[in-house]
């Protein structure tokens, strides 16, 4: 579960981030033919790979722990689905046809369910073919399709909550343009918006998992009334005990979903409740409750949100980084979407690190330590560990001999049952692990509070947006190297350079830009701008700046190029017509509309005091 989390980001990453072709590399009939034709390919590679696993777990070897080795083998296998994903992404353009259709294109949420489709119907065939390895391991009860649909709906659940947050950011992209849009597309609204969302996921994900998952309550009967019973004596709220199928009726496991008792759901399997004694059954309980009172649910819904604190930050220095050096102009010779895929592709590589390094060893290390917790939490319910010893060894054996299967996020079951009798002849290893954890969950937020703090100052601080402006001239400069000819990035890096103050390289980049098109109205409402306002030789050129002025709001009477053309006429004494002018801007503006009354009121002051000196 926690591997394939890390997978569907990684998927969302690399769809999101590359750029799709501005005309097709492949035909749409080409692009289906190689796509259908590389899924044939890993599908036949994994039809091998598992027939050859199977005849040897048939076969048998003392010597080899097959479980192990077929497991290695799922996560081998899954590792390359991506691989394969990834090809048909940036080799074969799947994005470029895929975006061609209106609606997935002007919506996230629809071109992430693509992305996330076509990388599920490659574990899809790791599954299928998998299947008869895990029935001579651990024996299997339902049908081949019947164990697939399991595991896709159980990976569907992980994907809640990006479904969530992506549809909801697609809803809010459709209200108007306003006060409410722009708060909420701020850092701080964002944050906002995001803690609500986060709210409404724990209250509605637990009964849509639990629908999604097929869970059932637990018929009446001797373990549903055990069960009960140890709720009632350890004050362990739920709203339903149900019966979980996990992936068949031979799955072994147990778990608890949902932070507030009114929607906490406790589950267990039918393969675990037949396997295990009551004193096992109640020491399997007492780990799920170690969960609840120690709130490590809360503390997994605190690290996702986490990595996108860490993330934000991170994604845009690392793409503005990316846009100062000089590395993308030297892998490619063109600003098309292959320049600006070569920059999404660098750019997203320190995000991937991070998203490795988070979730592979710093949440793995917390969930790990969760694990443990919850199993000395027996120790609260019960004199003495061996039930639960008990239920793991049972566990390992009716699962195919996992005992020594390795896990980023769980430690095996021989290290799970060696600390629990370590810590039954040293009780004083209970107190150590906690205080080991508390000191890591500290040190964690204190650094989690002190780069969210960082990262928000750089975004909201005029450091921040004055190296960001400095980085966007250095990418613009260098896309202006590769197309000489092209005014609309002199426009932009002109525009910039005016924002640093920089008039000499401003109108030089301007006046190259308004060369090559003569008739644009922005270049000669930029320039005239500059022309203008500006009060220092040789740039301040009123009557040039009123013609060219005059010649952009003919062509585009937009409000920002009107209040230009009002500032031309006051440069050049005509303080009534700049005040007709400024009037206009302030009845076509949409937005911003205090600006432009401002600029009404300034001529309007400006002509009075002119007529009164008269």
């Amino acid at each position: 579960m926690y591997t394939n989390f890390i997978y569907f980001i990684i998927v969302l990453l690399v769809f999101s981030t590359q750029q799709p072709s501005l005309a097709p590399r492949l035909s749409l009939t080409v692009t289906l033919g190689a796509s259908l034709g590389l899924v044939l390919l890993f599908a036949l590679i994994n039809r091998w790979l598992f027939r050859q696993l199977a005849r040897r777990i048939a076969a048998g070897h003392a010597n080899v722990n097959f479980a192990v080795l077929y497991h290695r083998t799922v996560s081998r296998q899954s590792l390359l689905a991506l691989l394969f994903f990834c090809a048909q992404v940036y080799l074969l353009d799947v994005k470029f046809h895929l975006i061609a259709f209106a609606a997935i294109r002007a919506s996230f949420t629809l071109q992430g369910l693509a992305a996330l489709g076509l990388f599920l119907l490659h574990l899809a065939i790791v599954w299928y073919y998998s299947y008869e390895c895990q029935c001579l391991l651990s024996g299997c009860s339902d049908s081949r399709s019947s164990m697939v649909i399991a595991n896709i709906n159980f990976n569907l659940a992980i994907l809640l909550p990006w479904l969530l947050i992506s549809g909801s950011f697609d809803l809010l992209q459709l209200l108007p343009v306003g006060t409410i849009h722009d708060y909420l597309n701020t850092p701080l609204g964002q944050v906002l918006f995001f803690a609500v969302l986060l709210v409404i996921f724990m209250v509605f994900a637990p009964p849509l998992v639990m629908r999604l998952w097929g869970c059932r309550p637990l018929p009446p009967g001797d373990k549903r009334t055990f069960i009960e019973k140890f709720c009632r004596e350890q004050s362990f709220s739920t709203r339903e005990i149900l019966l979980w199928p996990g992936f068949g009726a031979g799955s072994l496991t147990a778990g608890v979903m949902g932070l507030h008792r009114r929607c906490r759901y406790l589950l267990v399997t039918e393969g675990l409740l037949n396997i295990l004694d009551e004193d096992e059954l109640r020491a399997v309980l007492a780990h799920e409750l170690g969960h609840v009172k120690e709130k490590h649910l809360f503390f997994y819904l605190l690290f996702l949100l986490g990595y996108l604190v860490l993330a934000y930050p991170l994604s845009v220095l690392s793409f503005l980084l990316v846009l100062a050096s000089d590395l993308p102009v030297t892998l490619t010779n063109r600003t098309d979407a292959q320049f600006l895929t070569v920059i999404s592709t660098l750019s997203t590589l320190p995000l991937l690190l991070l998203l490795i390094f988070y979730f592979r060893f710093l949440f793995g290390f917390f969930i790990r330590n969760f694990e443990r917790q919850a199993d000395l939490h027996v120790f609260r319910v019960m004199p003495k560990p061996s039930p639960l010893i008990s239920a793991l060894e049972k566990v390992a054996l009716y699962s195919g001999n996992i005992r020594d299967v390795p896990s980023w996020h769980h430690f095996s079951i021989k290290q799970r049952v060696d600390y629990l009798t370590a810590a039954a002849s040293e009780p004083s290893l209970l107190r150590f692990h906690r205080r080991k954890l508390n000191t890591a969950l500290a040190v964690y937020m204190v650094g989690l509070v002190l780069v969210g703090t960082v990262g928000y100052l750089f975004h909201v601080d005029a450091i921040g947006a004055s190296f960001n402006r400095h980085l966007n001239i250095r990418v613009l400069s260098s896309m202006a190297r590769l197309e000489p000819q092209n005014p609309q990035l002199l426009l932009r890096l002109g525009t910039l350079q005016y924002s640093l103050n920089n008039l000499k390289e401003a109108v030089f980049h301007l006046e190259r830009a308004l060369s090559l098109d003569p008739d644009n109205p922005d270049i000669m409402n930029n320039l005239a701008w500059i022309l203008a306002t500006s009060r220092d030789d040789p740039f301040s050129q009123p009557q040039r700046a009123l013609a060219l002025a005059e010649k952009a709001a003919h062509a585009s009477p937009e409000a920002y190029i009107l209040d230009t053309l009002a500032e031309a006429y006051s440069a050049n004494g005509l303080n009534h017509k700049a005040v007709a002018a400024a009037e206009q801007a302030l009845a076509v503006a949409s937005g911003n509309r205090s600006y432009y009354l401002e600029q009404v009121n300034k001529f309007r002051r400006m002509a009075e005091n002119l007529d009164s000196s008269l």
